[in-house]
Parts: C-alpha cells; structure tokens; sequence
C-alpha cells in the first residue's frame, strides 16, 4: 500500500504486528528515516508471552507447542520470534511448521499433531487465521488444545485466546487520523507499539489435567463454560496511545477557545446505545415535550442525537467528543450510555433517561442521595400489575422464562427483581442469557424447550431490537409472550404490561428544562413512572386461548400487530 501511494497522500496505517517490517521503524520521526514523512500509525505487536505464560500457569505439562507460520509475513515472523523466545525461558519445545496458503497450513497442522505436539498456537499470521475453523476441528479430534492470540477464536473452542481488543485498535486508528485530518504532520505523530489486551477463555477446550486459573478467569472479558451460557464482562481498556492521546489533547488553542466560548443558544447533546422501538417512544415523547417547553432545535437551542448502533466502543468515542465540546447539559438514553457518560463526565449536568435504575447504574446510593451533576427520569416495570395479568391470563402459573442480557446491568437488575418478584409468588423463572440481538434466536428456542407456559420477558437493549426473534421461536412452540414495553406488540407480543415510554420521555425533557433554568441536578430526585397502561392482541390472546377478566379487560388498550396502533 505505501508503494501504492506515489502522490504521497497522507497515510495512516493500523492493525500492523511490525511496522519496522515494511520500513517504519519505532518511535518519533527522525532525518534520513527509512519512514516516508506522509505516514503515521502504530505497531499491534500480539503478546505472544502473555499468552504462553498463561498455558504455562493453566497445563504445566505442556511441554511440546505446535505452530504453522508463513517465512513471507513479517507479521508471522515477528510473532514466531517472540515465541522461540518465550518458550525458551519456559522450558517448552517449539514445533514449527510453514504453510503459504490455507491448504499448506492444514497439511502442517497434521504433520505436527503427528509428531505428539501437546497444544497448538494460532499466531498472527494471515493464513494460519484464515484456516482457523479447519485447524481447531482436526486438533479437537487428535484431543490437542488449541490456544491462540486472537480472542474471537474462543467460539471456535480454543481454550486461552489473549490477544488485541479489535475495537479499541480500530478507535485508536481513528484517532491518528482525526490528528491528520486536523492538520498534524504525520510525520509529527510518533510510531510506537501499541496493544489494548482482551482475554477469552473456552473451558471446554482444556486439556486433560488442565487448571481453571482464578487469577487468569478474573482477567477475561468472556468465559465460555458449556452448557453454562457465557460470562460476558466489560474490560476497561486504554483506547489510544498515550502519545496520541496527549495530542489529541494539545489540539490548536483556537480550537479549545471557540470550544469554550459562551453561546446564546443552549447545547443540548443526547445520545443513546442503539436505536429500539422503546427509544424511539422514549425520544418521541422527548422531543414533543421539548418543543411544548418552547425549544426549538437551531432556532433558539442545538440538540444532536448521536447513536452509538450497540457499538460500546462508538459509545466510548461519541462520549469523549462531547466531553471536548461542554455542552450544557448531557442527555443519555439507556443505561450503557448512561454508564460511559458517568465515566466520563464529571462537571456537566446530566439528565438521564430510558433507565431501569440510577443507582444500579452506578449514578447515586437512592433516588434523593446522588451525584451532584446527575437527575433523570427512570422507567421501572410495574411487576405486581405484570404478575396480576398473568396469573389471570394463564390459571396455574408455575414457570416461565425471559432472555436477559448478563453484560447490561439494566438487563441484570432487571432479572434480578423480577426473579425476587416470582419467587415470592410461588412461580419459577428461567432465564437464558444473549448479549446480542443475533444471539437471541438460539436463546429462545433453549428457553422453549425448558417446559415454561408463557414467556414474561424483561427490558433490555438486546431483546428490545430483536424481540421479533423471540416471538419467533416462542410460536414455533406455541408458548405466549408478554413483554414490560408498548414496542413490543409491534413485534409479536400477546400482552404487555408497559410503562407509558413517550410520557417518561417528557418528564426528562421537563428535568432538562428544570436544569437549562439553573437548577442543580444534586436538589432534584430520580422520579419514576405515574402510569401502568396494559396491552392486548385479541388475535393472539384468541390463538393462545387466554381471557381476561372483564374489569381488566375495561381498561386495556387493543393493539394491531403490524402497525403498533391502539385504541
């Protein structure tokens, strides 16, 4: 790509094991360097070390290690070195074997398993990644753990996957290039190694005799443990090289100044961590309330919404660039957003809304005791309204299930109070877990099979996008779902028992013009929900042979599948 580049266009380069392989070496730019002065980028030398060291700690009895590498990557080359030396100080055998396409490497893959090799690393090598599927099949069939540095692989079944936080690298290359496009000489951008570290581990593609490490389980962001659904846990990471970082920082102070300087219109930022049915009532209700109040975006106030599309590290981004740009108040939709805002964002005002709890979200000890920059509008879920309208839809409630999301504390607390609700009333819940909208269908065709008789399925940003996907697999086995959300018998709900999301919309809108007016955020208290509004399909209510009493009956609102609309 460099020779490629003759008009010597501004380069910037990221997700390179070894730049001084292709002619840039580390560190700042000097006279007469082999660095072409239109090229700035970082080094994502993989921790080969790291990684053997803890196959050392989890299988001491490891002693032979297999690896395929290309001669012709300097990527692969830069990897191999460090393991040689790794394995050295370790005591281990390095086996090696070349391949030079995905073929090669599967015929060295057996060449080495033949030669007794007792566990098999994936390194940083283009071919050897693209054969993944292929190397970690035939190494499960000889009973060979596989470790490697690349920790996606762990779905594939190798054991310990330490390697690059992808998502970081990708924000740290976008970070150079904002210092580019904001007229840094990239020559002036230092080159140096830089690699935010993520950790998965597989259990069952452990060895015989191999230690589940507390130490090193402590330290993975996902832990996969069949049939056990996956712990899922956020890592804090570094986002950008700290050279690159203090730069950012550095920016032009006329930059800073206009940043700074005082404006007529307020600056209302908003953002959420994705775009659902029950956001868009939230928002909905937002923005009226907004306009009632007399704002009128670019008229008399600037309010942009920015959606991080369940992206945490968009949502990492999007915060710190409103922290560089001081609005006057900050409005976060969901909790994710609202947790990224907290960790960021000391001295500005926040309102938050779309939460099932401030204090679970880590905003204050209870509704009245919190921090002093932070008020907002929860959306709890009437639970005791929700288990009246099952027990009468369903005579002799005993068992039902709901997905949940264990990475989203909302999702989390939400399970929680739920299962507490249930419990006392004699009724068991089983929950399956999915963090992501495209894990939902394997989750609710597992729940369905478990012998419950409707699904009662909580909030959380995971299910609200793909609640359709649960509704599926629910008809599939003829089981009914109620849901805590009006969006969702746009996507196939028999029942809900939900929370009016456009009226908690407004209530925000109300704390934010409180705030804009000069009241502090630390004198106003969390509120919560005033109205409980209950859901019906009568079609699917007619399909899952479910009545209700007249009384409740007389107060609910019929809802048309496709369209959403009531009356």
């Amino acid at each position: 790509m460099l020779r490629a580049n003759k008009r010597g266009l501004p380069h910037v380069f990221g997700l390179v094991v070894s730049p001084p392989g292709f002619g840039v070496p580390l560190g700042p730019w000097t006279e007469g360097s082999t660095r072409p002065t239109n090229v700035a980028g970082f080094g994502t030398l993989q921790p080969a070390k790291l990684l053997l060291m803890a196959m050392h700690t989890s299988a001491p009895n490891v002693k032979r290690l297999g690896c395929v590498w290309n001669p012709a990557e300097s990527n692969a080359e830069a990897s191999v070195k460090l393991g040689r030396a790794a394995c050295a100080e370790l005591g281990i055998e390095l086996l090696e074997a070349n391949g030079t396409n995905v073929s090669e490497v599967a015929t060295a893959t057996d060449v080495l398993i033949s030669r007794g090799i007792d566990c098999f690393w994936i390194l940083a090598d283009t071919n050897v990644i693209a054969a993944a599927p292929t190397v970690t099949d035939r190494c499960r069939k000889a009973h060979v753990p596989v470790i490697t540095n690349f920790p996606e692989l762990s779905k594939l079944g190798a054991a310990i996957n330490y390697g690059a936080d992808y998502r970081a690298m990708g924000v740290s290359t976008g970070a150079i290039a904002e210092l580019v496009l904001k007229g840094v000489a990239p020559r002036d951008i230092p080159c140096e190694n830089f690699l935010p570290i993520a950790l998965q581990l597989n259990y069952s593609g452990f060895g015989e005799n191999w230690i589940r490490v507390p130490e090193l389980a402590a330290l993975a962001e996902t832990i996969y443990d069949p049939p056990a659904p996956p712990i899922v846990r956020k890592v804090a990471q570094e986002l950008v090289p700290p050279s690159i970082g203090a730069m950012l920082a550095a920016l032009p102070a006329a930059r800073a100044a206009v940043n700074a300087a005082p404006l007529a219109m307020p600056r209302i930022a908003v953002l959420t961590y994705n775009r659902f049915p029950n956001f868009e009532d939230c928002y909905r209700g937002f923005m009226q309330e907004m306009g009632v109040l007399g704002y009128k975006n670019g008229v008399n106030c600037t309010m942009q919404l920015r959606d991080a599309q369940l992206d945490i590290g968009a949502l990492g981004t999007i915060v710190a660039a409103i922290a560089e740009e001081k609005p006057d108040v900050v409005v976060p939709f969901t909790t994710p957003a609202l947790q990224a805002t907290l960790r960021r964002i000391k001295n500005i005002p926040i309102v938050f809304s779309l939460i099932a709890s401030g204090v679970a979200a880590g905003a204050g000890k209870s509704n009245d005791d919190h921090l002093p920059n932070v008020t907002g509008a929860q959306i709890t879920c009437d639970w005791a309204r929700m288990l009246e309208v099952a027990n009468a839809a369903i005579p002799n409630l005993k068992r039902v299930g709901t997905v949940f999301a264990p990475s989203e504390v909302n999702s989390v607390y939400h399970r929680n109070e739920w299962q507490h609700v249930l419990n006392a009333a004699g009724i068991e819940l089983i929950s399956v877990a999915a963090d992501r909208p495209t894990e939902l269908p394997e989750a609710a065709e597992g729940l369905a099979t478990q012998g419950i008789q409707a699904f009662l399925q909580i909030n959380d940003n995971s299910s609200s996008t793909g609640f359709a996907a649960i509704v599926k697999s629910a008809d599939r086995a003829n089981i009914p779902v109620f849901a805590f959300s009006s969006g969702a018998m746009r996507s196939g709900a028999t029942i809900s028992v939900s929370r009016d999301f456009e009226d908690v919309g407004r209530e925000c809108a109300r704390l934010v013009d409180k705030v804009l007016h000069g009241q502090s955020p630390a004198s106003i208290p969390f509120t919560d929900p005033k109205e409980t509004v209950l859901l019906i399909n009568p079609t699917r209510m007619a399909r899952y042979g479910i009545t209700l009493p007249k009384p409740m009956m007389d107060g609910a609102r019929v809802v048309t599948e496709s369209t959403g609309s009531s009356k």
